[in-house]
């Protein structure tokens, strides 16, 4: 009712003659039109529709232009009836508008109005209609011989709708706009064969296959047609191009007849002809970006033809590039004064070298498997062309070769460090010739190029910092030179060169820039007094990397570079006193004298204690107060004598402690690692009551709520206890229950548990009567027996209960031994758990061969009932093993020599055996290690046991492969052999084995395993599928620890991996259960072990993995069980947003399978186990899609669009769809917090 009264008055003053009275009444109907509750009748409809397209001529511009926007809203607002109208007036008014006058200027607002309205209309009803009427009209209008303005409008219009909606558009209207387009593509006037052509571009998305097949053909056969005319010719390819980047992949079966046929063009244009050369470069950077696997195959031909052109300049004598590098000095500069002084505006040729620049680095960024071979065809050719004189084609020439160098360094990944044909090598040993070219670009008098050069050699440094350092004598006079430069409006070039700079200097030895440091730091030190706060800031990250040059890793600064350090402090020292900077630069100066004075202090002692009152006075600004907090934890850390922080320490203290409890985490953090470093450091001279308030507070942070924090809180509390024991009592009484607490958490492992097991053996070892192990023991034992402990609160609670014994001043090992032995073979299983998994771990870690009870006891409990404690003695056998093995390991070898036909007897001593290797392995041979004959038995006696069952042979291979990291030789040759057994279980054991001899760490075995990985790995082609799937596994471990030992491999590895995809249906049994039959796939396990190693390798070994074939097994995953499908959308998902070309080639074939996966039902009478597992597909599924329908040209998909809008986008599917892009969309806009 509101708004209906707003509108009668709007409509009496919108008739005004005065000018202002119409303008407040249509900006009166814009803002009551962009109310949601807006609503009138239709009489107050149809007057507002004729108002307002009345104000479409108004003589304003000011008041035509707000009906415009007007039009916009109302066409959402009004009914389909009226709303129609409207759209048939406006089509009246761009069609039928005289053709001289008023008329131009009515039909150019109504233009305006017309597309206004398309970019708001929503699909739905409206746009279907609207679609219909608008096509229409247009054409209607592109069919008026005598005004071409009329024409142009209305083909841009066209344009803007059938982007917008052209699925909408039917299909006869579909034919009469690709006649009308083709029809103008041939006419003489240039605008109107160029509006046809984006017109037929945008129609060609949503054309049918048969439709888009005519098209084609046409502008290929005009294409082919002798004696064209050359504008025509343009035109075409244009159109081509144009095409092919509209319809993406669907232009693939075109392109072994429209490539060869539009780079022949390129060859066959007339001397002047550049445009026609740039346009024919131009479709063939399209069909690179959008059709790349159809590409493949003319990849040569593509290059080729790039690379002919990328130096095409035929107004220009070039001069052999050979004589130009022999020239030196003096020489290049008169070829600088050559350039500088050519200049032909008629000369339109960099347009083809630009384009040739493009297209070439298309073609590197879509065949990173192909990196090597690229770069030895582009690399040279390109810093050929630092040497360009045109900076819009010297920018594009760099951007090629960054593209070169970033791909270079993902597919090196792939490849041994030392192998020749690596494209890293490649890159490494042209580093000095490309270093030659651009610093003569960075002598170059425009600041572009100059910024293009720095951005090549940062893109350089970060693949080979060091060969780039090796080379910096020829860099520092043109960094000198951005440095310095004067000019005004080039801080982009100073920002540009700091940079670099600063990457280079953080990743180069220290020595090789001691010699460019005189020069160098103070025009470094000018920059950072820039009143722009990016170069300052820039500057002062370079001050801090200098310090690294100064005293590397604190060595004393050496005597010519002496002269440096006070003016480094006292740049430093201005900008971080100073109160009117912006925050980067104020965090930059603070971290900056933060590593000055935690390297230089010696050489500026008596400078330290006023740099320590200005990091208090920003400890108290809530802006400063992060970087401060980090600050002064790198100055308690120094091991400079004058980086004394005494004179604060006391304020520092009490304001790191209150930071405790703030709710900002990441100051929480780093305010407890500056409390650990000066506990460390000052710890004695902390005043008693202010270090006990800091107990209380990093007491209250020990939760398994916030594992990092704990592990910090517990860090601290131990250099406290290990600085002041006098401490202990506060400690015990505030940090020991949540300690206690936290041990019985589900939750604790990793450095957290670590943390915990220092503060116990910091408290034991401090000696207090109130933290002496008889106190805690009670009540770790407490935690780890009681009835609901899970298992990891056991193991964590045997471990802290191991340390308490060891760090004990007081020995305590015999009487907490025997104490526990009471416990074995009595009372509740939690218990006895308990007490054998604590033997175990004080067996680990001390010599139990003095207490002969403990030998009999934890060998009789492996006959217990109770399975889990049966599990414990095995854990516990093993770890006394591990303190004696010259007395313990000839009893474990007995005992699994005497356990031979009581399968689950051995499994247990077996698993003893492997944590006795497990152990070697991780504490290191030169601390313990088997003796040879120890070796040799237990070799002999693993490969004997490869015919044991099932889970005997999972513990045999796991000893074998953890054997082969101690003893590679000796292992991997009976590992070699043992794999020609005829025996399927024992080649399973061997090929598993692999999987643990794989670290990820670089181990010596490495260079043993490289040369008998391919055997091992190829028994993917073995007859039996437990060796099959063994093998796919160990690739799935080696992939993921170690790519380089396999990628090389992969040619001949991935056609096996590839078969394992495939459904067998002699693996395929049906079981007759009576009343019912059951299906057993036995090649199940396989199929989905095989998917995953597919991804995994996907991630690790991407340059050496051929896509199309890739894509083609994984079609069969989106078809497959349950358990297959579940890393088929995941793989689906991933190969989106890497080979975005290759899955839109086959989209049309996997919308079968994703909407059969989609629509699939369960039961009625499934159990809650089956739902979960089908809302997990599901969503899966979704995720699937979403990445798909994430990809630009999946729009042109015909069939994935009527499965989006006929499966996806309906209730209740619809709802999961938008969880799951809700969840795509925040975990890609956000950064997660790394607190580990």
């Amino acid at each position: 009712m509101a708004a209906s009264s707003a509108c009668v008055s709007i409509l009496e003053k919108i008739v005004s003659k005065d000018k202002d009275f119409r303008y407040m009444a249509t900006s009166d109907l814009l803002n009551e039109l962009q109310k949601d509750s807006f609503r009138v009748d239709s009489e107050l409809e149809r007057k507002l529709t004729h108002a307002m397209l009345n104000q479409l001529e108004d003589a304003s511009g000011d008041i035509s232009g707000l009906a415009v926007k007007c039009l916009g809203l109302m066409v959402r607002k009004l009914s389909e009836p009226r709303a129609e109208e409207l759209l048939r007036s406006l089509c009246d008014k761009v069609v039928k508008a005289p053709a001289k006058g008023k008329g131009d200027a009515q039909r150019d607002i109504a233009c305006i109005g017309l597309k206004t309205v398309i970019a708001e209309m929503q699909p739905g009803g409206l746009a279907a209609t609207a679609s219909s009427i608008i096509t229409s009209a247009m054409l209607d209008g592109a069919a008026n011989k005598e005004n071409a303005d009329v024409i142009v409008d209305s083909l841009d219009i066209l344009t803007e709708l059938l982007g917008r909606f052209g699925a909408l558009v039917g299909a006869l209207e579909h034919e009469r706009v690709k006649a009308t387009c083709l029809a103008f593509l041939a006419d003489s006037k240039a605008p109107l064969r160029k509006r046809a052509m984006h017109s037929l571009a945008a129609l060609s998305a949503f054309m049918s296959d048969a439709l888009l097949t005519g098209v084609v053909g046409t502008l290929l056969g005009q294409l082919r047609t002798k004696g064209l005319k050359a504008d025509l010719v343009r035109s075409y390819v244009q159109a081509v191009g144009h095409v092919s980047r509209a319809v993406g992949y669907r232009f693939g079966k075109f392109l072994p007849e429209a490539l060869p046929l539009v780079a022949s063009h390129c060859d066959k244009a007339g001397e002047d002809d550049f445009e026609l050369r740039e346009y024919c470069l131009q479709a063939l950077e399209g069909f690179v970006q959008r059709c790349a696997s159809a590409s493949r195959a003319h990849l040569d031909e593509l290059t080729k033809t790039c690379l002919v052109y990328l130096k095409y300049d035929p107004n220009y004598a070039d001069g052999d590039a050979d004589d130009m590098e022999e020239d030196g000095g003096d020489g290049g500069d008169d070829d600088d004064e050559d350039e500088e002084e050519y200049s032909d505006d008629e000369d339109q040729s960099w347009k083809v070298r630009r384009a040739a620049a493009k297209c070439v680095s298309a073609t590197i960024q879509a065949y990173p498997d192909a990196a090597a071979e690229l770069y030895k065809r582009t690399a040279d050719p390109l810093v050929a062309r630092f040497r360009e004189r045109e900076e819009n084609v010297l920018q594009d020439v760099f951007g090629a070769y960054v593209a070169l160098c970033e791909t270079v360094a993902t597919s090196a990944r792939g490849y041994a460090a030392d192998d020749a044909s690596s494209p890293l090598v490649l890159l490494k040993a042209d580093v000095p010739a490309t270093l030659k070219a651009c610093a003569k670009a960075l002598s170059a008098k425009s600041p572009k190029t100059r910024i293009g050069a720095l951005g090549l050699l940062r893109a350089l440094a970060a693949v080979l910092p060091e060969n780039v350092a090796a080379e910096a004598s020829l860099l520092m006079p043109g960094l000198l030179a951005a440095l310095t430069d004067k000019s005004s409006g080039n801080s982009s070039l100073k920002i540009e060169a700091l940079s670099f700079l600063q990457l280079l200097l953080s990743s180069s030895p220290p020595v090789v820039f001691q010699q460019h440091l005189p020069g160098l730091a103070p025009v470094v030190f000018a920059n950072a007094h820039e009143r722009y706060y990016k170069v300052a800031a820039e500057a002062l990250r370079v001050c801090q990397e200098m310090v690294g040059v100064l005293s590397p890793k604190g060595a004393p600064v050496p005597g010519p570079l002496k002269p440096l350090v006070k003016p480094l402090f006292d740049t430093v020292m201005a900008r971080m006193n100073a109160q009117d900077l912006d925050q980067e630069v104020k965090e930059a100066a603070i971290l900056c004298m933060a590593t000055v004075v935690s390297s230089l202090a010696d050489e500026v002692p008596q400078e330290v204690p006023q740099v320590l009152r200005v990091l208090l006075e920003r400890l108290h600004n809530e802006v400063t107060r992060l970087p401060a907090v980090r600050a002064l934890a790198q100055i308690c850390s120094s091991s400079c004598p004058a980086a004394n922080v005494s004179a604060v320490l006391e304020p520092a203290l009490a304001e790191l402690t209150s930071f405790l409890r703030k709710a900002n985490r990441v100051l929480r953090q780093a305010a407890l690692q500056a409390l650990a470093a000066l506990a460390t450091k000052y710890g004695a001279q902390l005043d008693a009551a202010a270090a006990a308030g800091c107990v209380e507070e990093a007491s209250a942070l020990v939760s398994d709520a916030e594992l990092p924090l704990a592990c910090l809180s517990l860090r601290l509390l131990v250099r406290l206890v290990e600085a002041q024991p006098a401490l202990v009592p506060c400690i015990v009484e505030s940090g020991l229950p949540r300690a206690i607490v936290l041990l019985g958490s589900p939750l604790l492992q990793g450095a957290a548990l670590e943390a915990l097991k220092a503060f116990f053996s910091a408290l034991a070892a401090s000696g207090a009567p109130v933290a002496s192990a008889d106190t805690l023991l009670p009540q770790l034992l407490a935690v780890g027996g009681a009835p609901g402990a899970g298992k990891q609160s056991q193991h964590a609670a045997a471990q802290c209960v191991a340390v308490l014994c060891v760090s004990s001043k007081v020995d305590k090992i015999v009487s907490t031994v025997n104490r526990l032995l009471l416990g074995v073979g009595k009372g509740a299983d939690a218990s006895q758990r308990l007490s054998l998994l604590c033997l175990g771990e004080i067996g680990r870690r001390s010599d139990l061969s003095g207490v002969s009870q403990v030998e009999r006891a934890i060998t009789g409990s492996l006959s217990s009932e109770s399975e889990e404690t049966k599990a414990a003695a095995s854990l516990a056998l093993g770890g006394i093993v591990c303190g004696n093995l010259a007395r313990f390991m000839p009893v474990l070898m007995g005992l699994i020599s005497g356990a031979d036909g009581s399968p689950k007897q051995q499994y247990l001593l077996l698993q003893s055996l492997g944590e006795v290797i497990a152990t070697i392995a991780s504490v290191g041979q030169e601390k313990m290690d088997l003796a040879e004959g120890d070796r040799d038995q237990v070799l002999a006696l693993l490969l004997s046991s490869c015919d044991g069952e099932e889970e005997c042979r999972n513990v045999v291979a796991e000893c074998l492969g953890r054997l082969a990291l101690l003893h590679p030789a000796t292992v991997l040759a009976a590992l070699d052999e043992k794999a020609s057994a005829t025996s399927p279980h024992a080649r399973a054991v061997v090929v598993s084995a692999i999987k643990y001899a794989v670290v990820e760490r670089a181990h010596t075995v490495d260079a043993r395993l490289g040369p008998v990985v391919p055997r091992f790995l190829g028994m993917m082609a073995d007859p039996d599928r437990n060796v099959r799937k063994a093998a796919v596994v160990s690739l799935s471990a080696a992939a993921h620890h170690k790519p380089v030992l396999v990628a090389s491999h992969l040619e001949s590895l991935l056609p096996l991996l590839y078969q394992q995809t495939v459904v067998r249906p002699e693996l395929v049994r049906v079981v007759d259960l009576g009343p019912f039959k059951h299906t057993i796939d036995d090649g199940l396990e396989l199929r989905k072990a095989a998917f995953e190693c597919m991804d995994i390798l996907l991630d690790a070994c991407r340059p050496q993995i051929e896509a199309t074939t890739f894509m083609a097994h994984l079609e069969g995953g989106l078809q497959d069980h349950y358990d297959v499908k579940m890393p088929a959308h995941l793989l689906l998902a991933k190969l989106s947003a890497s080979e975005p070309s290759t899955v839109l080639a086959t989209l049309e074939r996997i919308v079968g399978p994703l909407e059969k996966t989609l629509t699939t039902k369960v039961k009625s009478d499934a159990v809650k186990q089956e739902l979960d597992r089908h809302e997990h597909m599901l969503r899966s599924c979704l995720r699937a899609i979403s990445s798909i329908a994430s990809l630009e040209s999946s729009s042109s998909c015909v069939p994935f669009q009527a499965f989006l809008k006929k499966t996806v986008m309906v209730p209740p599917m619809r709802e999961k769809y938008a969880q799951v892009q809700a969840e795509r969309a925040e975990a890609e806009g956000g950064d997660a917090m790394d607190l580990s």
